[in-house]
C-alpha cells in the first residue's frame, strides 16, 4: 500500500474500513450482480470527497470456501476500477475471519513503515447465508480476531439477508448494540443489496468526519429495509 503522506508529517491517523463479501452459491444471481453495479458507487461517495478520501483507507475480501483480497486496502481517490465480484462455493465464515486477522496486521504493519497512524479498523460483514463450518471453528476464529489482547482487533458491522441467521450475525458483531442488522422478512434482494451498499457510504461518510472532530467512532448506518438485531445485556 502507498501513502499520500510518505516523508512528511500526516495531519490525520487513517480509518481502515474492511468490506468483507460473501460470495458462496447463495449469492448466484441478482445479488452478486447488485452488489458489482454498487462496489463502483462507493469509490465515486468515498473517492472523490477530498475530506472522507484524506482520512478512510477501503478494501474489499470476499469469502466463500476461501478468503480472498479482491482490493487491497488502498485510497478510494488512487483507485480507478473496483473490483468485479463472482460467485464460488460455500459459506466459511472461518476462513474470512482468518484472513482478516492475518490482512490487518500485515496492513497495519505496512502502514507504519510509511508513516501513518491508525484508527481501530472497521470491518462490514455482509452475508446471505449460515456458515458451513462447525460452529466451534468460526468461532474459534472469531475470536481471534477480536482478541482484545490483539491492538488490531477491528470493530464489526455486520448485516445479513436471505438464509442469513440473525443470532450468528450478532455474534459476529459481538453482541454490541446497533451491531448487527438483518433484513426485513421478505426483502428482495433487488432492494436490499443497492440499500446496504448506500448504507455502507453513510456509515463511512459519518464515520470519517467524525475524525476531524477528535472523536473517532464507527458510524452504525440507517437502512430503510434492515432492522437492528437486538442482543441481551450480559449480567
Amino acid at each position: 500500500m502507498t501513502s499520500n503522506y510518505v516523508g512528511t508529517e500526516e495531519r490525520y491517523a487513517v480509518f481502515p474500513f474492511y468490506l468483507c463479501l460473501d460470495v458462496s452459491q447463495s449469492m448466484t444471481g441478482e445479488p452478486v450482480a447488485q452488489v458489482n453495479r454498487e462496489l463502483p458507487a462507493i469509490r465515486e461517495s468515498v473517492g472523490q470527497d477530498p475530506a472522507v478520501a484524506e482520512v478512510v483507507r477501503f478494501g474489499v475480501v470476499t469469502f466463500s470456501d476461501v478468503a480472498r483480497t479482491v482490493l487491497p486496502l488502498s485510497d478510494l481517490a488512487l483507485v480507478e476500477v473496483m473490483p468485479t465480484v463472482e460467485v464460488e462455493g460455500r459459506t466459511s465464515y472461518a476462513a474470512a475471519f482468518d484472513h482478516l486477522r492475518r490482512l490487518i496486521e500485515v496492513d497495519y504493519q505496512t502502514g507504519r513503515l510509511s508513516g501513518e497512524r491508525w484508527y481501530r479498523p472497521a470491518v462490514m460483514f455482509v452475508s446471505d447465508g449460515r456458515p458451513t463450518d462447525p460452529d466451534e471453528r468460526w468461532r474459534e476464529a472469531h475470536r481471534r480476531l477480536v482478541d482484545p489482547l490483539w491492538r488490531r482487533h477491528p470493530n464489526i458491522l455486520a448485516f445479513g439477508f436471505g438464509d442469513a441467521v440473525p443470532d450468528v450475525l450478532a455474534a459476529v458483531a459481538e453482541n454490541k448494540p446497533n451491531r448487527a442488522f438483518m433484513a426485513t422478512e421478505g426483502a428482495n434482494p433487488s432492494t436490499v443489496v443497492p440499500e446496504l451498499m448506500a448504507g455502507l457510504v453513510q456509515s463511512i461518510v459519518s464515520s470519517s468526519a467524525s475524525a476531524y472532530t477528535g472523536s473517532p467512532q464507527l458510524v452504525p448506518p440507517q437502512l430503510p429495509n434492515m432492522q437492528a438485531i437486538p442482543v441481551d445485556e450480559l449480567e
